[in-house]
């Protein structure tokens, strides 16, 4: 039995893409532990689309920060309609703690005192033991063990309509050769790749590995500018899928025989939906926010030889995903062939 009974249960991670994945293998897991209660998630808008379909989650507060005051007055609207018999906050930010300040509940769960700041620590009244930094999606499930929920699967099980699948299917329906799917793009500049070297890869893996090269990503400049770099570069023509929302671009990773990505949200997306991803790093310790599965694709140069038993830190390194070869990802491409043999299907469940 969980360490505190609970009918109406609190989630507040309200954003980063990214989080949202390592958030739905908790809301899996609450759900495991508490199958009768009432799961609800405060998140944001665009969060919230990637896991609307969930049926772990039975309600979700939504909340968009750029309205501003008006957001705020809404936010907290909905939350005094509730009272709840436990609120977990995995997230520590003086916006998540107004939140769990807002929320009523007499047990509010958080970090312990060394990982929490801005009001964290008031913000809530119980908190999961202090240990070292190890693994975002590991901080994640801290939270389960602290609730003493246990013999859980980890899982994220992403779910799609029969509408998502039929566009999903069009979209694929449309590329002749099994798809290597490159996200191109991430929040921070240290952490791209370059285009020159991302244009190396996609022709050797059209020309010599059969592989169809698929740009995905989100709409914005930045990704359209490092796209058109890219193709200029390149002798083949890569499919371009740089849109939103941010369901099909779910779908486009979902579709792919591979993924090769930086540190970013749509590796992690990648890795839950269960396509081998080749993740590249440099600049962030993967050790701390790499790939939670395949990381036998991983390319790591963030980590000295050196430093296999250093304590994990959030410190960057600028200049070192330069120092990434092409022929490094292209030998990983070709052992993923060989270690995850046959096209790689459609990994979300139906719903």
């Amino acid at each position: 039995m969980p360490k505190f009974a609970a009918k109406k249960i609190c989630l507040i991670r309200t954003s980063a893409i990214g989080d949202t994945v390592h958030a739905l293998a908790l809301a899996n897991g609450l759900k495991k532990g508490y199958p009768n209660a009432q799961l609800t998630w405060v998140i944001q808008n665009i969060a919230c689309e990637m896991v609307i379909h969930q049926p772990c989650v039975d309600n979700f507060i939504t909340f968009d920060r750029k309205t501003g005051v008006s957001g705020w007055c809404s936010l907290v609207k909905k939350l005094r309609q509730h009272c709840f018999d436990l609120v977990v906050t995995p997230q520590v930010s003086a916006k998540a703690s107004l939140i769990s300040l807002f929320t009523r509940s007499k047990i509010k769960v958080g970090f312990d005192w060394h990982r929490s700041r801005e009001l964290h620590w008031l913000a809530t009244t119980h908190h999961i033991a202090s240990r070292p930094m190890g693994h975002v999606q590991d901080q994640f499930f801290e939270f389960l063990d602290y609730l003493e929920i246990n013999n859980y699967q980890k899982t994220w099980d992403f779910y799609f309509t029969a509408e998502e699948r039929s566009w999903q299917k069009a979209f694929f329906d449309r590329i002749s050769r099994p798809a290597l799917g490159f996200v191109i793009a991430t929040a921070h500049h240290q952490k791209d790749w370059t285009p020159a070297r991302y244009a190396r890869v996609m022709d050797e893996a059209e020309s010599r590995l059969n592989l169809k090269p698929v740009i995905i990503g989100g709409p914005g400049s930045r990704e359209r500018k490092i796209a058109d770099e890219i193709t200029a570069l390149c002798h083949c023509s890569p499919v371009i899928a740089l849109e939103k929302p941010i369901r099909h671009t779910m779908l486009q990773l979902d579709g792919c025989r591979f993924v090769i990505s930086p540190d970013t949200g749509p590796l992690h997306i990648a890795v839950a939906l269960g396509v081998p991803t080749i993740g590249l790093y440099g600049y962030s310790n993967p050790r701390r926010c790499g790939p939670y599965r395949f990381t036998d694709l991983l390319i790591d140069h963030y980590n000295d030889s050196s430093e296999e038993n250093v304590p994990i830190t959030r410190k960057t390194r600028p200049g070192r995903m330069q120092s990434i070869e092409p022929e490094e990802v292209l030998e990983k491409i070709e052992y993923a062939l060989k270690k995850y043999p046959g096209k790689h299907g459609p990994a979300g469940n139906k719903k």
